[in-house]
């Protein structure tokens, strides 16, 4: 009987999908406890990287949550745009920091309520929509910033480097937010919401629930994120640039399935895109270590996100 207990207790923590990036992490560690001579500081490297993926990330969840087609695409570009905006207007000086980051968040806001309105009112398919935006807002940061680099305070450059007991300040405080993310999307009637849309939008709508509005909520909030994202970013680089968030297209989707939300919409976990986002950089310092091609860095990558996709989808739930 305790075997057969056990058994099912098993069965029931690997059926959950944000497991297994947890899991490769520590594979991924012990690979490289056997090939680095300092496998703490490639651990402690990948945290402080992940915090951006895992901003970034969360934002994009609430976005595909809302169901099948839902992908925000202007997410690197707003990352580009609002770090360069928020920089310019803090002018390197601290005194200005709290208005930069308010208008620049803001300004996110401002980009997300617009991809909405491509899809509400022009009727383009969520996709296309964000495109066409990214588009718009790529063209306004070349012509405002092309070939510059504005310089945050440095202030903010202190903060976001800073560390407490040899772990990234700013990695902890993105973990505490992907838990308060985690409440809200459990316990409030945001989270339940976003949820119904996803599963079923025609019964949520019958059901009462405003749909547009917590679509418009989940659109900017994702902006927003994005725009937090690029002066944080901006901060740990040295200087926001044009193209600083060219990676953070296809990796915020990619941190949001290997974290256990579903890419159709109506099942989420910011929780899971923690594990996602260390275990993305940790593959890339890992293959750096190894001291791999470019090429060859991207292949694995890949392969190893298809695998764990692959082996903790509904595939195993149902043989469970």
């Amino acid at each position: 009987m305790t075997n057969s207990n056990s058994k099912s207790l098993l069965l029931s923590i690997f059926k959950k999908k944000w497991l297994w990036s947890y899991l490769g992490v520590a594979v991924i560690f012990g690979i490289l406890t056997q090939v680095s001579a300092n496998p703490m500081e490639i651990l402690s490297a990948s945290m402080i990287s992940a915090s951006f993926f895992i901003l970034v990330g969360i934002g994009q969840m609430l976005v595909i949550t809302t169901g099948p087609g839902n992908i925000d695409l202007s997410v690197p570009y707003v990352i580009s745009f609002v770090g360069a905006t928020a920089c310019a207007i803090m002018g390197a000086s601290n005194m200005n920091l709290p208005h930069g980051v308010v208008l620049g968040l803001l300004l996110g806001a401002a980009i997300g309520a617009f991809n909405f309105a491509l899809i509400r009112f022009i009727l383009m398919p969520p996709m296309i929509a964000t495109l066409a935006s990214s588009l718009i807002v790529s063209s306004l940061n070349i012509y405002f910033f092309r070939a510059l680099l504005i310089l945050p305070p440095s202030g903010l450059m202190w903060w976001v480097n800073r560390r407490l007991f040899g772990a990234p300040v700013l990695f902890l405080l993105v973990v505490l937010l992907a838990g308060i993310t985690q409440v809200v999307l459990t316990r409030t009637k945001y989270g339940r919401f976003i949820h119904a849309i996803g599963q079923n939008i025609k019964a949520a709508w019958l059901s009462g629930i405003n749909v547009n509005l917590y679509k418009l909520i989940s659109y900017m909030l994702s902006s927003m994120f994005a725009g937090l994202t690029g002066i944080l970013l901006a901060a740990y680089i040295g200087g926001a640039t044009v193209d600083m968030g060219s990676e953070y297209m296809l990796n915020s989707v990619a941190v949001v399935v290997l974290g256990g939300s579903s890419i159709a919409g109506g099942d989420s976990n910011s929780v899971g895109i923690v594990g996602a986002s260390i275990l993305l950089y940790m593959i890339v310092n890992l293959l750096n270590t190894l001291r791999l091609e470019a090429g060859w860095r991207y292949v694995i990558t890949g392969l190893v996100i298809v695998a764990i996709i692959f082996i903790s989808g509904d595939r195993m739930r149902r043989r469970g």
